[in-house]
């Protein structure tokens, strides 16, 4: 039998950001994969605190900036690799009046350390900017499919990869078991699979389903993010990510033509070279109904817990909701009421 401190299930980000915690803490864990790759693996990784919308901070976006990216400086220094590539946004204007939202937003105190107030005339090429683009600092991606692959070789030997069967965890007060695992606790970060989790699958968890293209395009050499109706970042060799769409109600994993048309004409209002499709992917990332994490403690079982909830943000926002969760276990310290799943009714 196989004694730790934490059984962790799932490994995404959040299941990335809470092993690297208790690391951290030299507590011991074992995780358990279903190794499927969830939303976290094909991920742009773009670590923005903005909203590009309405030109305002996220909610805790700076905070989660602040602490987000030293967390991944510390791992790709510990495992000799990089993960972290910092890119400005270029954000590609739809309409003349945003040009004025743009600099009244610049000159906020709050908002003035990542958009940069002047407006662009000057056009890059084979980018279409009509109307000008502003450049948004301090931002960049993580390639969350290399850290995942990497981190999860690192400790390749606490990691089962298996679907869980919730049917063989057995809960009692001073521990739980798992198969040929005894932990003092669980915690569950197995972002949209939630659903199928009874402890927690009366949460608000809503899921939307992204589709991707991952595109070629040589003659394009850009060294930024382009925002515009979406996303579109380097990869390297020529490859972008270009995405996502947002779609509530298809929860399946199928990849459909109506999906990919409509990111072609949101590519084609964004970039005027030639591009071929390499890949068609999609995703269901764990968004909840009120756009904050879930995070806490099954009000009858003290030591079955939840990381999850990340949604689109999951890279800024997995560092320091698994620091929120930490506290609350080991030093009985309040989560934030607006991730604290006792927001919500009552489980059980």
């Amino acid at each position: 039998m196989k004694q730790v401190d934490t059984l962790i299930v799932g490994f995404g980000l959040a299941g990335l950001a809470y092993a690297e915690t208790l690391r951290q803490h030299h507590q011991s864990f074992h995780i358990v994969d279903q190794a499927k790759g969830g939303s976290s693996v094909i991920a742009a990784g773009i670590y923005n605190p903005t909203v590009l919308k309405r030109f305002n901070l996220t909610w805790k976006g700076d905070e989660f900036h602040t602490a987000a990216l030293p967390f991944y400086k510390v791992i790709e220094k510990r495992l000799s690799k990089q993960f972290i590539y910092p890119y400005p946004i270029l954000k590609l204007f739809s309409q003349a009046a945003d040009h004025n939202q743009w600099s009244v937003a610049s000159d906020r105190e709050d908002m003035s350390n990542f958009l940069d107030p002047k407006i662009n005339k000057d056009v890059f090429k084979g980018i279409k900017s009509p109307l000008g683009y502003a450049i948004v600092n301090q931002c960049g991606r993580v390639d969350t499919t290399a850290l995942i692959q990497a981190y999860a070789a690192s400790i390749s030997t606490y990691i089962t990869q298996t679907s869980f069967d919730y049917s063989k965890m057995k809960v009692s007060s001073s521990h739980i078991t798992y198969k040929d695992i005894t932990a003092k606790r669980v915690v569950f970060c197995e972002g949209y699979a939630m659903v199928h989790n009874p402890f927690f699958n009366q949460l608000p968890l809503i899921g939307s389903k992204g589709q991707i293209l991952i595109i070629n395009a040589p003659e394009l050499k850009l060294e930024s993010i382009l925002k515009g109706p979406i996303f579109i970042a380097p990869l390297g060799n020529d490859k972008y990510w270009a995405g996502a769409s947002f779609e509530q109600e298809d929860k399946s994993l199928s990849i459909t033509a109506e999906g990919a048309q409509w990111l072609k004409d949101k590519i084609e209002r964004m970039i005027d070279v030639p591009y071929t499709v390499e890949k068609h992917i999609t995703h269901i990332r764990p968004t909840v109904k009120d756009r904050r994490p879930l995070l806490g403690t099954h009000d009858q079982y003290p030591n079955v817990h939840l990381l999850n909830g990340m949604g689109s943000r999951g890279v800024l926002t997995a560092p320091s909701a698994a620091k929120w969760l930490f506290n609350h276990i080991k030093r009985q310290e309040n989560l934030p009421k607006e991730v604290d799943i006792n927001r919500f009714e009552k489980i059980g």
